[in-house]
C-alpha cells in the first residue's frame, strides 16, 4: 500500500477510456449516482439458473464438474443437515475445503441454512487454522480431503464431511428451502492478519456482498456463456469475487490443478485449453502472464488482477484487457478498479481506477481534512460496502473499526 497524490496517475486517463466503452455506459451510470437494485438473494440467483439451465456446468475441476441441479440440490440437503447441528442466523460455519465444487455447495448451503460461512485454506499452517477456529467458535465445521487428514483443535464443534455429502440426497430432502437471507444479514466472515499480527475477523453482509456482484456483472457484462477461474486461497477474500458474480449469472466456474496454477505459462494454456472468458489472478503472477506470448485471438475478455502494487504496463497488442483493482477485506473485497493502458514510456505507476458502484473516495490529512489539489494525502473509503461498520470485526474484541487510510507503511 501506498500514500497517494490527489491528481496522482493512479486515478488517471486509462479509467475515463474504460468508461467510453459502450459495455460500461451503465458503470459510468453507477459511479455518477446511487444504484440500489432491488434485493434478489444469491440464493435466490442461483436457484434460478438451476431451473433454467440444470445442466449446464457450475463449478469443474480436472476430477469432478457439478451441475447447477446438482449443486441446488445437494446445497439443499446439506442445508438441513447443517440446520440440525445449530446453523442458523448469525452463526458461523467454518469451511476448511479447498478450491472445488465442494466450496461452493458448502457456502451455499450454509446460506440456505441461515448461516454465514467462514472460508479457511486447509492449506494453511496448522497454528493459523486453530487460532482461527479458537476465535471465531464457529459451531459447525465442514471439512473434506486433505482438510480431514488435518488435526482440528476445535472439539466444540459438529463436524461434516463433505466428501460423503451423496449420503445426504438420500437421509435429507432436496427441496428448496424458503429464502431466508436478508441484506443486514451476515453473509461471510474473512479472517485477516490485522494490524497486530493476530488473525482478525472481517464480517461482511449479504446487502455489501450484493453490491460487488451487481457492480462486477455489469461492468464485465457477465452471462451464462462466461467461463470463470477459481485461482485464490479460499480464505482470501478475492475467493468470494471469483464465485458469486459468476454462479449468480449461470455462468461456469474452473478450478485448475495446483501445479498449473502456480505457473505462469502452464496458466496461460490451461486459460486457453478451457476457453476462459475472465478471470483473477494475483498482481505477481498477472506481471507474468501480460508478458507471454498470446495468440491474436482468445475467448479471455478480461484479465483481473489486485492484492498488490501493479508495476508494470500491458505490452501492446494483448488480445483481452487488463484491469488493475484495490479495495481492503473491510470494503468487500474491491473498492476501485480501472483498466491498464500500455504505456510506452509510462511515468508513474499504473492506475488503481476509480470507486464501483455506490463507493466514494476522499484523500485527508491527518486531520481527516480533505487534501489541496497535488497533495499527498491518505486514501479514505465510504460506501455501502463498507457498512454498518459494527459488522467489521468478529471474535476478540476490538475497538471500533475505522476506514483505515493507506500509508506508505502499509
Amino acid at each position: 500500500m501506498s500514500t497517494f497524490s490527489s491528481n496522482d496517475s493512479r486515478f488517471g486517463s486509462s479509467w475515463f477510456q474504460f468508461l467510453k466503452r459502450p459495455r460500461f455506459s451503465k458503470w459510468a451510470d453507477r459511479n455518477a449516482t446511487e444504484d440500489s437494485p432491488p434485493f434478489l438473494s444469491l440464493v435466490e440467483s442461483v436457484r434460478t439458473w438451476a431451473v433454467e439451465n440444470p445442466n449446464s456446468a457450475a463449478v469443474a475441476t480436472a476430477m469432478e464438474s457439478v451441475s447447477y441441479a446438482e449443486l441446488e440440490a445437494q446445497s439443499n440437503a446439506l442445508a438441513r443437515h447443517l440446520q440440525s447441528l445449530g446453523a442458523a442466523p448469525e452463526t458461523l460455519v467454518a469451511l476448511v475445503l479447498d478450491r472445488s465444487p465442494e466450496f461452493a455447495i458448502a457456502a451455499l448451503a450454509t446460506w440456505k441454512a441461515g448461516a454465514a460461512y467462514l472460508p479457511i485454506d486447509p492449506a494453511c499452517p496448522p497454528e493459523r487454522i486453530r487460532l482461527i477456529l479458537e476465535d471465531a467458535r464457529a459451531p459447525v465445521l465442514i471439512r473434506s480431503g486433505l482438510a480431514s487428514q488435518i488435526e482440528l483443535s476445535q472439539e466444540s464443534a459438529r463436524q461434516v464431511d463433505i466428501s460423503d455429502r451423496h449420503s445426504l440426497l438420500r437421509a435429507y430432502s432436496s427441496v428448496p428451502l424458503p429464502a431466508s437471507n436478508q441484506p443486514s444479514q451476515l453473509a461471510y466472515v474473512i479472517y485477516t492478519s490485522g494490524s497486530t499480527g493476530r488473525p482478525k475477523g472481517v464480517q461482511i453482509t449479504h446487502g455489501n456482498l450484493l453490491n460487488l456482484v451487481h457492480w462486477h456483472q455489469s461492468a464485465f457484462a457477465i452471462s451464462t456463456s462466461d467461463r470463470a477461474t477459481m485461482l485464490a486461497s479460499p480464505g482470501f477474500d478475492a475467493a468470494v469475487w471469483e464465485i458469486w458474480p459468476y454462479l449468480s449469472a449461470g455462468a461456469s466456474l474452473y478450478a485448475p490443478p495446483d501445479t498449473t496454477r502456480v505457473s505462469p505459462r502452464s496458466l496461460r494454456d490451461w486459460m486457453l485449453a478451457q476457453r476462459i472468458t475472465v478471470s483473477f489472478v494475483p498482481t505477481p503472477l498477472a506481471q507474468r502472464l501480460i508478458f507471454l506470448d498470446w495468440p491474436t485471438e482468445t475467448s479471455l475478455r478480461f484479465l483481473l488482477t489486485g492484492a498488490d502494487v501493479l508495476q508494470q504496463y500491458p505490452p501492446a497488442g494483448l488480445p483481452f484487457t487488463l484491469v488493475n483493482n484495490y479495495g481492503p477485506t473491510e470494503c468487500t473485497v474491491v473498492a476501485l478498479s480501472g483498466i491498464v493502458t500500455p504505456h510506452e514510456r509510462p511515468a508513474a505507476l499504473p492506475p488503481v481506477g476509480r470507486p464501483i458502484s455506490n463507493t466514494r473516495i476522499r484523500l485527508l490529512n491527518e486531520d481527516l481534512q480533505q487534501v489541496p489539489s497535488g497533495s499527498i494525502g491518505e486514501l479514505h473509503i465510504a460506501g455501502i460496502h463498507t457498512r454498518p461498520l459494527r459488522r467489521q470485526s468478529w471474535g476478540t474484541p476490538v475497538q471500533n473499526w475505522r476506514s483505515r487510510a493507506l500509508t506508505s507503511r502499509r
